[in-house]
């Protein structure tokens, strides 16, 4: 094998039909693309991680993107490939997995007195609920780390999930037999410019929103003024790569004017992409079926982190350990960890983006609901004997010299918070 020559396999357009399949499309891809091992050198994923992930999940990620392309007729200004988009804020922030931390900083891989948890404290309150949550005082990752290692895994998530803290599993689910969900409405043609009203924040959800952007779409970016995306105070070339080129309304949902004004924006969008807790728009008095029901052809797609009854709070980090990517390290390498950069984010803002647009093509009249950590634990694939591929793997990657994936750039700019206010609810 020469070390500057990619291997080329047929995993991710075997995926991309998998993928295309499930959606009741007919078109199928038919070409060859990296090997699983070189497409996770490649994006940045091993040099996040420091060991070989033994899933084709990179190559995954490129048939996830494969499969947009093919129902998009492979418009211009999509990425290249879909591994890229994995490794892609770490690259930037250039951050890496410093043992049991995630790569991000917040989050770390906890013993438990039975098992193992990941803890993500994102959020500047997440530490004012660790008392709550371990029923004593404890102010520190030390603190934290003796107290975890006397309780159940079970009750610490469980008790997480009462409160709020982002608390996962160290496991390896079955994967599931499906990627999302999907309730059928009316249906109409569908608009060459759809209105996107994305009420996401972080990663998953502009991502996607931003792909479809490069498809013709126009995207509205909603924040509340006094909570913006969390994105914004983080690296600034990211935060452009994924929302450059919205356009941005800031609406405080807490009084009338400005839930007015949401739900009229809602009433007129095309697609609606929205990652909340299911309570936080139910007390709102917003049901994304009714909205579906009295503008056919729309599409509502919902992310959560664990889907909607389990109502339960998670990031890219922790849900990647409850889909089992630790437990994968584990097995494979004798080393529980972090993979990439909060990896179920990218991965499941990729097949959001293929989801909405498919549903859309098709007439729309649809509302998506989409686990994060369920669509991560399908796109991991079927795992083998995962000593022996981390071995294989690894070799490949390892005698791989080629560089990096080349990164994205961007010339449109990022709008200001709430910058559209004045003209778009005037109508213009």
């Amino acid at each position: 094998m020469s070390s500057g020559t990619s291997l080329q396999t047929n995993h991710a357009a075997n995926y991309a039909n998998e993928l295309l399949s499930s959606l009741s499309r007919s078109e199928r891809v038919d070409q060859l693309s990296d090997h699983p091992a070189i497409a996770y050198k490649r994006s940045g994923l091993l040099k996040t991680t420091g060991l070989v992930l033994p899933s084709p999940l990179a190559a995954h990620a490129d048939g996830a993107l494969m499969a947009l392309k093919a129902i998009a007729g492979d418009k211009p200004g999509l990425p290249v490939n879909g591994s890229l988009l994995l490794g892609e804020r770490a690259r930037l922030r250039r951050t890496m997995r410093k043992g049991r931390m995630c790569a991000g900083g917040y989050g770390r891989l906890l013993d438990s007195f039975d098992g193992r948890i990941a803890l993500n404290l994102v959020r500047d309150d997440d530490w004012d609920l660790v008392p709550a949550w371990l029923e004593d005082y404890v102010t520190d990752w030390n603190g934290i780390v003796a107290k975890v290692g006397g309780i159940n895994t079970d009750y610490l998530v469980a008790r997480a999930a009462e409160i709020g803290l982002a608390v996962a599993k160290e496991e390896l689910p079955d994967r599931p037999d499906g990627w999302f969900t999907s309730q059928t409405f009316e249906k109409a043609k569908p608009e060459k410019t759809p209105l996107i009203a994305d009420l996401s924040g972080l990663w998953a959800g502009p991502l996607a929103s931003s792909l479809l952007m490069r498809l013709g779409a126009s995207v509205i970016k909603v924040e509340g003024p006094n909570r913006p995306d969390g994105m914004r105070n983080g690296h600034a070339g990211f935060y452009k790569l994924i929302n450059a080129g919205k356009s941005c309304l800031a609406f405080d949902f807490k009084s009338d004017a400005g839930l007015a004004g949401l739900k009229d924006l809602l009433e007129r969008a095309d697609i609606v992409i929205e990652a909340s807790r299911p309570r936080a728009f139910e007390q709102l008095g917003i049901v994304a079926e009714d909205y579906t029901i009295r503008k056919p052809g729309k599409v509502w797609a919902r992310l959560t982190a664990y889907g909607r009854d389990a109502n339960r709070i998670g990031f890219g980090d922790d849900i990647a350990i409850s889909a089992g990517t630790s437990a994968i390290m584990n097995a494979a390498h004798g080393k529980p960890c972090f993979v990439g950069d909060a990896i179920a984010d990218p991965v499941n803002g990729l097949h959001l983006a293929l989801a909405i647009w498919a549903r859309y093509q098709q007439g729309g009249g649809a509302v998506i609901d989409m686990s994060m950590r369920d669509t991560l634990r399908y796109a991991l694939g079927d795992l083998g004997d995962l000593k022996s591929t981390a071995e294989e793997w690894s070799d490949i990657a390892g005698a791989d010299i080629s560089p990096l994936y080349p990164m994205r750039r961007t010339s449109r700019r990022v709008h200001e918070l709430g910058e559209d206010n004045p003209f778009i609810l005037r109508g213009v």
